[in-house]
């Protein structure tokens, strides 16, 4: 524009000049302002579709992101977290029954053929003492013993002269009434006062809890039949079924613990003790058991338990499992700064209940979206179209 207007300066100022070739001057002048301005026009045209097309240009990633108002944060109730590097380990929960630990059931049987005069215990569940009277028996064949103890005493006592052949006769009585369950104290007591009774009470043996009964008063009993069932309470197992191909966690030392409905705020240990060497027909379950110390003798068996198996654990990146989106890829919201946020492919690792491990497509530190990330994932597929591959089927 400023060369066209100097080149018509030097045209106007020649002379001599006549009428007519001013105004062919004249019009010279006009063609070239015209020229220029036509010039000038395109090329600020040039420039702007330039800048037009520049701007139409994505950026790197740019289909991925979402920018969002404030107010646009607020109605989609986003949360936001840190990915964080932390230990963490896989749980597996299996659903389990407390029952006896038969170890530690003692079977109380008759020791002697007679008749039961006394059952001293008879309620279920009632605890039993070490030493506590539980029944008395009727039996003249024990009655027999005792007398053949008190005749040994007499003779000792009258034949002094035959001293070691006596003393081993008593003896002898004394080891026989023991093994038909008479007590030492009984003995004594009887040797003491010279008296016999065909009614003898017999005492446990062993402290624990009557779990089953199966006599009653007046009943003859033989050598042998069962009587009562006590059970030590102390330590319990759980039984639980495990897939046989879990079975394997059993042996790399994982961290077991249980717990109970009626003690939430409590967690007990637990150590594995038996896993069936077969397994169910037509299943792939089998049954393990579970040792729990019963201490306070708070557990009774029967109880609902949850017996969690904790493995592989190790230190590395997680993030909250409620980040994750899954359809045909798995993928995770980060915000990238105020208002902005990118779609992420991720690969997942070992998860728990709460937390997943990322092995890749994350950074330490980054800004993970915990809540709303269905409702950005809907405004992506918006921007993007319905259409986009990896989409369908995506839900959190």
């Amino acid at each position: 524009m400023p060369d066209t207007w100097q080149t018509a300066k030097q045209l106007l100022n020649i002379k001599p000049v006549i009428m007519k070739d001013r105004i062919w001057l004249i019009v010279v002048i006009g063609v070239l302002f015209m020229e220029a301005a036509c010039t000038g026009k395109k090329s600020s045209d040039t420039k702007q579709q330039h800048s037009e097309h520049k701007a139409a240009q994505p950026a790197k990633n740019d289909m991925d992101m979402i920018d969002l108002t404030t107010r646009d944060e607020q109605y989609a109730n986003i949360t936001i977290d840190t990915v964080k590097v932390k230990t963490m380990a896989e749980y597996t929960t299996l659903l389990g029954t407390t029952s006896f630990d038969e170890r530690k059931v003692t079977v109380v049987t008759s020791r002697i053929r007679g008749r039961l005069d006394k059952l001293f215990v008879r309620n279920p569940q009632e605890m039993v003492s070490a030493g506590q009277p539980l029944y008395a028996i009727y039996s003249e064949e024990l009655l027999s013993y005792e007398n053949e103890l008190l005749n040994a005493l007499q003779q000792q006592a009258q034949f002094t002269n035959m001293k070691q052949a006596m003393d081993q006769l008593v003896e002898g009585a004394r080891k026989k009434l023991l093994l038909w369950g008479l007590s030492a104290e009984q003995i004594a007591q009887l040797e003491k006062t010279g008296e016999t009774s065909p009614l003898v009470t017999f005492y446990s043996p062993v402290s624990g809890t009557l779990v089953e009964l199966d006599v009653s008063e007046g009943q003859y009993v033989e050598i042998g039949s069962p009587i009562f069932r006590l059970a030590d309470l102390s330590q319990l197992w759980i039984e639980a079924q495990m897939y046989t191909t879990e079975l394997r966690w059993l042996y790399e030392k994982p961290v077991i613990t249980v717990e109970f409905d009626a003690y939430p705020n409590e967690t007990f240990s637990v150590a594995p003790v038996f896993d069936n060497p077969s397994v169910e027909a037509d299943q792939k379950i089998s049954l393990v058991r579970f040792l729990i110390i019963n201490r306070g003798l708070h557990l009774k068996p029967g109880m609902m338990a949850y017996v969690s198996i904790k493995r592989n654990e190790k230190k590395t990146m997680v993030i909250p499992k409620s980040s994750i989106l899954i359809g045909n890829m798995i993928t995770a919201w980060i915000k990238t700064g105020d208002g902005m946020y990118e779609n992420r492919m991720i690969e997942l690792g070992i998860q728990n209940k709460k937390e997943v491990e990322v092995i890749s497509g994350l950074k330490k530190g980054e800004i993970i979206v915990t809540n709303g990330a269905y409702l950005l994932n809907s405004a992506l597929i918006l921007k993007k179209g319905a259409g986009m591959p990896g989409m369908e089927g995506m839900k959190m």
